[in-house]
């Protein structure tokens, strides 16, 4: 899941909210690597765009609330990120066209 959002950039949003109800989930599993790997599933989910972050953030949020212990490091961990200046001011740029940069062509 991680790995899907954070490199397939073709993929439709709905395929990702889809994905959400997964990573809740998970994150009840009290295994180091999959928490782990649920929380950096639901970071790239909320970092792929701004109608994305949203829900993400609703999913981290409710995690966070949760009295499972690995639900809680989860959600935590993922709101921080999610809800962070910087992030969001990247989804922001990217959302404006202005995060896009001009690749100067290559030297031969």
């Amino acid at each position: 899941m991680a790995c899907l959002a954070a490199h397939d950039k073709t993929a439709p949003d709905r395929d990702f909210l889809a994905l959400l109800p997964l990573i809740e989930e998970g994150a009840l599993d009290q295994r180091n690597f999959v928490k782990k790997g649920v929380n950096w599933a639901l970071r790239a989910i909320g970092r792929r765009n701004l109608k994305l972050n949203v829900p993400a953030r609703e999913v981290a949020k409710r995690l966070a609330q949760s009295d499972n212990r690995a639900a809680r490091w989860v959600g935590k961990d993922a709101e921080r990120e999610l809800a962070s200046p910087k992030v969001l001011a990247q989804l922001t740029r990217r959302a404006d066209g202005a995060g896009e940069q001009k690749r100067k062509p290559k030297k031969r």
